[in-house]
């Protein structure tokens, strides 16, 4: 059975003392100002304001598409370990990584609600 999103607030990972760090209740919400367009199945995202475009994954766009500012961290790493029958520490793991990736590009609001 799969764990629960509460399951995976215990997952392994990256020195949780580090800076990366985010709460697991934390709703990331996409930029509103980014344009993103999916195409074949991974994202692209143009930031017009750094003029920068971004090309994102299959696993990234399912995660980039799901930072709604609604879903917390450990909802979506327990979507992901479902729908990718993948182990929960691994996806929890991969969002938390992909998460804070988004947020050093500044592609993510910096004001994210915790849930």
């Amino acid at each position: 059975m799969p764990a629960s999103p509460e399951e995976l607030n215990e997952a392994p990972g990256p020195d949780p003392s580090g800076p990366w760090r985010l709460p697991r209740t934390a709703c990331p919400r996409r930029r509103a100002d980014v344009i993103a367009r999916l195409l074949d199945g991974e994202t692209v995202v143009l930031d017009r304001p750094a003029g920068v475009i971004h090309h994102l994954n299959h696993t990234a766009s399912y995660i980039w598409a799901r930072c709604d500012g609604q879903s917390t961290l450990a909802a979506i790493a327990h979507q992901l370990a479902q729908d990718f029958a993948v182990e929960p520490a691994v996806a929890a793991r991969d969002v938390r990584v992909l998460v804070q990736q988004l947020q050093t590009l500044q592609l993510l609001e910096s004001g994210d609600r915790n849930g």
